[in-house]
């Protein structure tokens, strides 16, 4: 077996759902609220589905010392298309939650604050051990100015809005978590930009201090990093089912046989491509997105109680599963060795690390995402 194989794959899926299946029989963590089931199971494939392409990518870095997209379509796809998705999750749920604002206000304060404490407390301690794990391969030296180390330590800390750069002249920096994080920074231009959303979809008036942050915010990302049009259809796709929900047929079935086969096959046509950047290939996404947003269960596997559970612990898995496979190369296996091994050998190492992957996930989840996000619902409430 290669680690390109699909079956590499496959029995990784079947570790993590097993894993999940044990831990959930013990610890319910899957949400009450099962108005979104659907993509609440589709998030748990997703975060499997980025470890897997980075377990892929670390074997291919092994042998050429290059860390690029792996040649597989489904491998690539298995990461580019999650992220994509994820966009696409954060689009629905929020154009969801501006649409069905009875009272037509939002208050701005109360959701950043609810994001600041659902997204910073884990992401600060992802940065702290990439930190420490930085510090341990330069041997404790700072090998930069003291106040260039302060920059990098800013840089990391703020989400990477404005860059990632090396810590430390450490060459592995921006492996070391398998580079996630440059997702992060179109999230939180997401959420800037909301308040100007709500003006448009919502045709009222919202907080002039928060339209201009976003206004700044939109100009400064732009600066900084460009918006690449693919990306934006991302979210753009994902602000498609909220309005069909609520002005589109009600009768419509969407979870008919017809249209899990369309989902299906829609499916099967992201892996033609190699890159999810591809137009025609982000409108596939699209589709299999908006259909499980609208309903589509996929024959019922999307309600697996299971699969919520691996969707629930999907921002831990997203930020930690680099950080453990870096561990493993660098320290335990030690890259010397690491480069010589068998591909059937490398994949018994991924089949090995995978149950650890979904407990480090669910100890994240549990003692420093759930805690955050019970702080930040105080906080708000005592206002």
């Amino acid at each position: 077996m290669h680690p390109l194989n699909p079956f590499f794959a496959v029995i990784i899926f079947i570790i993590a759902f097993l894993t999940a299946y044990l831990l959930n029989l013990k610890y319910k963590i899957t949400s009450d609220n099962n108005r979104y089931e659907t993509i609440d199971g589709m998030r748990g494939f997703l975060a499997v589905g980025v470890f897997i392409h980075h377990a892929s990518i670390w074997f291919q870095y092994l042998h050429i010392n290059s860390w690029e997209p792996p040649k597989s379509n489904l491998y690539n796809q298995l990461g580019q298309t999650s992220v994509s998705l994820f966009f696409m999750i954060t689009s629905f749920l929020f154009v969801s939650k501006l649409l069905n604002d009875k009272n037509q206000t939002t208050n701005w304060k109360d959701f950043f604050i609810g994001r600041i404490f659902r997204l910073v407390p884990l992401y600060l301690v992802s940065i702290t051990i990439l930190l420490l794990i930085v510090m341990i391969c330069t041997h404790w030296k700072i090998n930069v100015s003291y106040l260039d180390f302060l920059k990098q330590l800013v840089y990391w800390g703020t989400f990477t809005i404005y860059k990632s750069p090396i810590i430390n002249n450490c060459e592995y920096t921006n492996i070391i978590n398998a580079g996630v994080v440059w997702s992060l920074p179109y999230e939180w231009l997401f959420y800037f930009c909301l308040p100007l959303l709500f003006v448009v979809i919502n045709r009222r008036k919202t907080s002039i201090l928060f339209i201009i942050l976003g206004l700044v915010f939109a100009l400064l990302f732009y600066r900084f990093h460009g918006i690449p049009m693919h990306h934006m259809l991302s979210f753009l796709g994902g602000a498609i089912a909220p309005f069909m929900i609520k002005y589109g047929p009600k009768k419509l079935n969407y979870n008919s046989i017809f249209l899990s086969v369309v989902l299906l096959l829609s499916l099967g046509l992201i892996l033609r491509f190699h890159s999810s950047d591809n137009v025609i290939c982000k409108l596939f996404i699209i589709i299999v997105f908006n259909l499980i947003a609208l309903g589509n269960n996929l024959f019922g596997l999307l309600k697996n109680k299971t699969l919520k559970f691996l969707g629930e612990i999907s921002y831990s898995t997203y930020l930690l599963h680099g950080i453990l496979l870096f561990c493993l190369i660098y320290f335990g296996i030690r890259f010397e060795i690491a480069e010589k091994l068998s591909p059937i050998t490398y994949c018994l190492i991924g089949f090995g690390i995978t149950p650890f992957i979904i407990l480090i996930s669910f100890i994240g989840y549990r003692f420093i995402e759930k805690p955050g996000m019970e702080l930040g619902k105080k906080l708000r409430s005592r206002k």
